[in-house]
């Protein structure tokens, strides 16, 4: 990082002589102060006195959370405190779990905690909760971490991401923190016995802070445990000394990052009628207001925040329990959710998440509304944004590289449409084998009733699992834009699968998705039946994008041309250009009315058409429509029956009898079509 030249366009901010540590006694009357004018803890009240650069201003200024000095912040809930003063640098910690982090976290669900990389070796710092649960408006957290090695860990970790990402050094080094960091009163708790510690944490990430600890030196996850005022006030003196002889660009750097301003949340109070507690009301002043600067969150961070916060209001409502949180959450490792009777299959975990975030069940549609207005100024809970929020908490199941994930979340966001949230359909814990077989049985009678609606619950639960085999292994993606693009067509992936789940094939390639998905091996294609489709060599063939495009195109397109040479392919390629035929049909009817005279009418209409030549393609078209009518009745006979013609065509007694059902049930329009 080069400072000189970053100063050549923008002036450096002058800098000044630091103000000595306060004494003890100031701190402690501060501390005092705020303990009873908020009802903070006497660590809380500490953490804040000791990070204060002026105490005695500050108490000076307080009396009670409706004296003019303490402002006053309006939250979906209630009305957050805050006091606005200068902090120490030294004495502030950015938040370790900055929501930044969120989309690239490893959870416990994907990868077991110290089996992988460095960016595994802990579990993701838990969400802060109330630090007094019989107080859950006090305006202090607090988080439970394993020992003070996890802290450590999740610092860097952060530090790291933010670095490289939102990278704000320069603009520090030369101007200082210029905007108020947002601090908290955060009590960190070991698992390990160990004692706990108390440090004023950053709200909202802060990238800013870990820049500012980055030039003075300081490792950010020792500030809970730094309490030598002896080497603080030496470094002070120091830095003073050094501004009067001469400083060098080290020392003004430091001279400008040594304090920060803050505004201090110190208080929070509901709405008479509401229920939000301090840490969502936090949530919510964060998700308000921090857009920009210092960098907009973007959409997988605050997906992942407000996913979270679904989760929080879902078992405050106690429509989840703390394990099923977890679970969701990717919280807990795949050992943990069988030992919970929870599904450790990722895919079958994907649909649990689906169906509880798209439930119509009242209480869990006002629980999703409550949490995004919290942190969101929408109004409205689309389908859009749910599927993005399930979208995010799916993918906590998956360990691979950022940028493939991120890949995988713009696809997935796309792949549960209108039936997944319209239809009525319940998340079962049935093998894919048994789920295959009902959903066959369903199509089977959607199909013999002529129904024109979508088959089922069952094929609509196969659909969602298969979506994570189809999706995370990269055999089914969304739109992939016009450049270099060999798509067939431009459907979502959520239509993609909603066609094959109406087909007898494509019931089956779902299933062999999530078969050889779970068994970790390349998904093979299936034939009609089933069975297992080879390539000409005689290798199994494999499942891509293009072939599920193909082989399930949209009611009334064309197939995939067969390579083989057996009646069937000739069939399907028959079909196939059958199929071609009544779109470039549909589209020269169309195109004929383009044509338009001098007088701008279409010449179709002025001139028609000759009546000879409309005679006889109504005819052909008349013909044409009764043989689709017998076609349709045989199929629905075949598929509706489970039994399906070998030849797939129809005998003349066959003919006959489909004829003879037909006349049945239509006489009247059959002899209206004669008359």
């Amino acid at each position: 990082m080069s400072i000189q030249n970053f100063e050549e366009h923008l002036l450096p901010r002058p800098v000044a002589a630091l103000p000595e540590f306060a004494n003890a006694q100031a701190r402690r009357s501060l501390a005092e102060k705020i303990s009873a004018a908020f009802g903070l803890s006497s660590n809380a009240a500490t953490s804040i006195a000791n990070a204060v650069v002026n105490p005695s201003a500050v108490r000076k200024a307080i009396g009670d959370p409706e004296d003019p000095e303490v402002e006053r912040i309006a939250v979906p809930g209630g009305t957050l405190y805050g006091i606005r003063t200068s902090v120490w640098a030294r004495r502030v910690m950015p938040d370790p779990r900055n929501p930044r982090t969120l989309p690239s976290r490893r959870h416990p669900f994907a990868v077991d905690p110290g089996t992988a990389g460095e960016d595994s070796k802990f579990r993701p710092i838990p969400e802060p909760r109330a630090a007094d649960p019989e107080k859950p408006h006090a305006a202090e957290l607090q988080v439970e971490i394993e020992n003070r090695h996890h802290i450590t860990w999740a610092s860097q970790q952060a530090a790291a991401y933010v670095l490289a990402e939102n990278d704000w050094r320069e603009s520090i080094a030369a101007q200082g923190v210029m905007e108020s960091v947002w601090v908290v009163p955060t009590t960190y708790v070991p698992q390990d016995g160990t004692d706990a510690v108390t440090a004023l944490t950053t709200a909202e990430g802060s990238s800013r802070i870990t820049a500012v600890h980055h030039h003075l030196g300081v490792r950010s996850a020792d500030v809970p445990y730094d309490a030598n005022e002896a080497a603080f006030r030496g470094h002070i003196r120091r830095l003073n000394g050094a501004l009067e002889t001469g400083p060098s660009g080290a020392d003004l750097v430091a001279l400008r990052c040594e304090q920060v301003p803050a505004l201090i949340l110190v208080g929070f109070a509901p709405h008479a009628a509401s229920d939000t507690g301090f840490p969502t009301a936090v949530k919510s002043l964060v998700a308000l207001r921090h857009v920009d600067p210092p960098k907009p969150w973007g959409e997988g961070p605050e997906n992942e925040s407000l996913a979270d916060e679904v989760l929080d209001e879902m078992y405050r409502r106690n429509l989840i329990s703390d394990v099923e949180r977890d679970y969701y959450a990717g919280a807990c490792t795949k050992a943990e959710a069988q030992a919970a009777r929870l599904q450790s299959d990722p895919a079958m975990r994907a649909s649990n998440i689906i169906r509880l975030l798209t439930s119509e069940k009242r209480e869990h549609v006002e629980a999703i509304r409550v949490a995004v207005t919290s942190q969101s100024t929408r109004k409205r809970v689309s389908m859009k944004l749910t599927n993005d929020l399930a979208t995010a908490l799916i993918l906590r199941a998956v360990a691979e590289e950022p940028a493939k994930t991120d890949q995988v979340r713009r696809y997935m966001r796309h792949a549960f449409g209108k039936s997944v949230h319209g239809e009525a359909w319940e998340n079962t814990a049935r093998s894919t084998d048994q789920l295959v077989k009902d959903a066959q049985a369903e199509l089977r009678t959607s199909i013999a009733a002529g129904a024109s609606t979508a088959p089922g619950g069952a094929s609509l639960e196969l659909a969602v699992r298969a979506a994570y085999a189809l999706l995370v292994s990269g055999r089914l993606n969304a739109d992939r834009g016009s450049s270099n693009n060999a798509q067939p067509d431009r459907r979502t992936p959520g239509e993609v699968l909603e066609a094959m789940r109406r087909s007898q094939q494509g019931i089956y390639q779902l299933g062999q998705a999530l078969s050889d998905f779970a068994s970790e091996a390349p998904i093979r294609a299936v034939e009609e039946d089933g069975s297992t489709r080879k390539n000409k060599d005689g290798t199994d063939a494999m499942v891509n994008d293009i072939f599920l495009r193909e082989e399930f195109p949209p009611a009334g397109k064309k197939r995939a041309h067969r390579p083989g040479n057996t009646p069937q392919d000739h069939y399907q390629n028959r079909l196939g250009a059958f199929s071609i035929a009544m779109e470039d049909l549909r589209k020269a009817f169309a195109e004929l009315s383009t044509v338009r005279g001098d007088d701008g009418r279409p010449l179709v209409e002025s001139q028609g058409v000759d009546h000879r030549d409309c005679a006889s393609w109504r005819e052909s078209l008349s013909e044409i429509d009764e043989e689709l009518v017998i076609w349709s009745r045989t199929f629905r006979r075949a598929y509706g029956n489970g039994e399906v013609a070998s030849a797939r065509s129809s005998s003349d007694v066959e003919r006959d009898e489909v004829m003879d059902e037909w006349d049945a049930e239509d006489g009247d329009q059959a002899d209206a079509r004669t008359a």
